[in-house]
């Protein structure tokens, strides 16, 4: 089977981030790993002198991908297994796979393709200035007030500073939704650090769900030495 990608969906199948995609791995449990495989043309079969695919878990209807064989048409991304047995795995010969006479010796997998679900929904960043980048930064309350242009599912919340604070109490921030916290442990910068993804006590959200058009201010609620400058905070999820 010649090998393809899926780059897109139809125009009439637009993502909306609530649909779930199927990807395939190859199996670290149902594989056979060795150099007692060799390969069958006159019925299109992989073959076993261990009989060792039972036992591996291969069964009808799994799809395989074949590695490690000196011939590369024995090398196939997906097979479709028509039979099993305990030395036999015969590969269905109309997806395009033509296997050819190759003796036992070389070591070679076969691993069957598991799927899992993972969601199609697009990361977004919301990246904003809480301040200008040249005037020390001080406590206050709705230091930039934004409304969420979409909902958004929060995976993690980031603030930076262009200028770190050299000395004093932790370097602290809030962001509300509504005028509430989004966090039940607010963002910290430590001294001398520009970033809180270095922070010695991380961030926890409280809140994930940010609703559309939703009020966000951000907060200072605790400065140091007074040298900080430059703050900002990024929101980093997917639209729901």
């Amino acid at each position: 089977m010649a090998n393809k990608t899926f780059m897109d969906l139809p125009a009439a199948g637009a993502l909306t981030g609530a649909e779930l995609l199927m990807v395939a791995q190859p199996s670290t449990t149902v594989v056979k790993t060795g150099t007692t495989l060799s390969a069958l043309a006159s019925d299109n079969s992989y073959n076993d002198s261990g009989s060792g695919f039972v036992t591996a878990g291969f069964a009808v209807g799994d799809r395989v991908k074949v590695s490690g064989f000196a011939t590369s048409a024995n090398n196939i991304l997906v097979g479709i297994v028509t039979a099993v047995t305990a030395g036999k795995l015969t590969i269905g010969g109309t997806d395009g796979d033509v296997i050819v006479n190759e003796s036992a010796g070389a070591t070679v997998t076969i691993a069957k393709w598991t799927g899992r679900r993972v969601s199609a929904a697009k990361p977004e960043n919301i990246i904003i200035a809480a301040s200008d980048e040249t005037t020390a930064l001080t406590t206050g309350t709705a230091k930039v007030t934004f409304r969420m242009p979409y909902a958004m599912t929060l995976t993690d919340v980031r603030a930076s500073l262009t200028t770190a604070q050299t000395s004093g109490s932790i370097f602290t921030v809030d962001v509300n939704e509504g005028g509430t916290t989004i966090l039940s442990t607010k963002l910290t910068i430590d001294n001398t650090e520009k970033t809180s993804t270095t922070a010695a006590t991380p961030r926890v959200i409280s809140d994930a769900a940010l609703a559309d058009d939703a009020e966000i201010t951000v907060d200072i609620d605790q400065i140091g030495d007074g040298t900080a400058k430059g703050l900002k905070v990024v929101l980093i999820g997917t639209r729901t």
